[in-house]
């Protein structure tokens, strides 16, 4: 009697330990079989990944869309993680920056593609940080229109040393740090080491800084496609935020055409755009900051790190905004 007692206390302890920990697995492998919900974790294998990433390939090739995508570094830190533009944290006064520069105004012809003005794609790393490398991105990038200059400024003084309480847990478009009083730092001088530390003020301003910056439409909607290529064509690029999801950090090539739901979450810079190619209803050159081992190369270079993003998807190009020389 007392073993059969024995024996139906440890099935009983079986089926308890069952249900706590493989239930609930089970319960996640069949919600990740569902392919719009394909994540990446940090406690993923390179042998789990690899399988995700086929499955990817399968959901691509049947929904018809002709990008590639690849196991990369960037996939090895949570997306929450890496995107982190956080619109409860954007200014107050951003309606201050709204609609109000008339060189945006749309023109009557534009070129059916056109190359702007950037700089060698950057790594963040595992920091939040994508709102201050795009900042300096778009800063790099009009300096380098108006001066012919390529400087490489500091992410980490605009990291350290705003007053909004930006950090690598999220923050918005920067561009006061690159505006006198508080003019841009040399990478140089003040190195990117991705944790927010304290405001370190030995640096000397860069040689060179914006006067301003303002929103191309609204901080919280997506101009027209004519609008934001003007603004590109005017500025030589834009800042801009854009839905990243677990696509999107496994894309290496081609015509990144998926849509998914989404609220914007990453910071990028939109550099350019061709209205045929690689996307037959044409498509945003954008440069990311996850290193040069993601995504491909931009026309002219050698160097990876941007994507082809189709017109309209993802919400790209949300609260475009432009820097002034």
């Amino acid at each position: 009697m007392r073993s059969s007692k024995k024996l139906f206390v440890i099935l009983f302890s079986v089926a308890v330990l069952t249900m706590i920990f493989v239930l609930p697995n089970l319960q996640g492998i069949n919600r990740d079989a569902d392919d719009s919900q394909i994540k990446f974790t940090a406690d993923d294998s390179i042998r789990s990944m690899k399988a995700k990433i086929e499955r990817m390939r399968a959901e691509i090739a049947k929904d018809g869309d002709t990008f590639e995508v690849e196991l990369n570094p960037a996939m090895l830190v949570p997306l929450e993680q890496l995107c982190t533009l956080r619109e409860d944290m954007k200014p107050a006064d951003s309606s201050l920056y709204e609609n109000n520069n008339p060189g945006i105004s749309e023109v009557m012809a534009l070129p059916t593609s056109f190359t702007g003005y950037f700089t060698t794609p950057k790594n963040q790393g595992s920091c939040g940080s994508c709102w201050a490398f795009s900042t300096i991105a778009e800063t790099e990038a009009i300096i380098k229109k108006n001066s012919g200059v390529t400087y490489d400024l500091s992410e980490q003084y605009v990291l350290d040393c705003n007053t909004s309480g930006y950090s690598c847990s999220g923050g918005w478009f920067a561009f006061n740090m690159c505006i006198p009083p508080y003019y841009p730092k040399l990478e140089s001088c003040y190195p990117y080491v991705g944790v927010k530390q304290t405001c370190k003020t030995t640096c000397s301003n860069a040689g060179d800084y914006i006067s301003s910056w303002g929103y191309v439409g609204t901080s919280s909607s997506i101009p027209t496609t004519t609008a934001i290529k003007t603004a590109i064509y005017n500025y030589g690029s834009v800042s801009a935020a854009v839905y990243a999801d677990s696509y999107f950090s496994a894309y290496s090539s081609g015509c990144f055409s998926r849509t998914a739901t989404g609220n914007v979450n990453h910071a990028i810079i939109l550099c350019g755009w061709n209205d045929t190619t690689p996307c037959s209803t044409g498509a945003w050159l954008l440069k990311n900051s996850w290193g040069t081992s993601w995504g491909t190369t931009a026309p002219g270079t050698t160097t990876r790190g941007f994507m082809w993003i189709k017109y309209g998807v993802q919400k790209v190009g949300y609260a475009a905004a432009y820097a002034v020389y």
